[in-house]
């Protein structure tokens, strides 16, 4: 568990794989079936989700090491690696899809879909985590 015995999940345990890896896969099949239009703009709206994301997470580093309580400090050593992967992932294939042309013909780019996809979830997982264990902590301390 990410915070301690009573709450929270971690990022990177088994569960949050899984979720990432059902989620990815089930957007590939979905993109190479055809069920997803607008695929570009879906691209470009989690590129900037990511960015967005990397911009709280420096803000969060910063903030856990000058704040006093080491609520965000410790939540973020435990959650923080997994939430960069997916954003570090999910900014990659973003910028990978956007610089092809994106048609579900071809099999590579059902797999880069569905590998955005993928590191999208982990992003989005990572950041509940952090919240989760934030937010638990909290409650734990008063």
């Amino acid at each position: 568990m990410s915070c301690n015995d009573s709450c929270g999940f971690n990022a990177c345990g088994s569960i949050g794989l899984i979720i990432s890896l059902v989620i990815g896969i089930l957007v590939g099949i979905l993109f190479a079936v055809g069920l997803i239009p607008l695929i570009t703009v879906v691209v470009w709206v989690v590129f900037g989700l990511a960015v967005l994301n990397l911009i709280f997470l420096i803000t969060g580093l910063y903030l856990g090491a000058v704040a006093f309580p080491d609520i965000l400090k410790n939540c973020f050593c435990e959650n923080a690696i997994c939430w960069l992967a997916g954003i570090i992932g999910t900014i990659i294939s973003a910028i990978i899809l956007l610089s092809i042309i994106i048609i579900p013909a071809l099999i590579a780019v059902i797999i880069f879909v569905a590998v955005l996809a993928f590191f999208f979830a982990l992003m989005l997982v990572g950041l509940i985590a952090i919240i989760s264990c934030i937010v638990c902590k909290l409650c734990i301390r008063q």
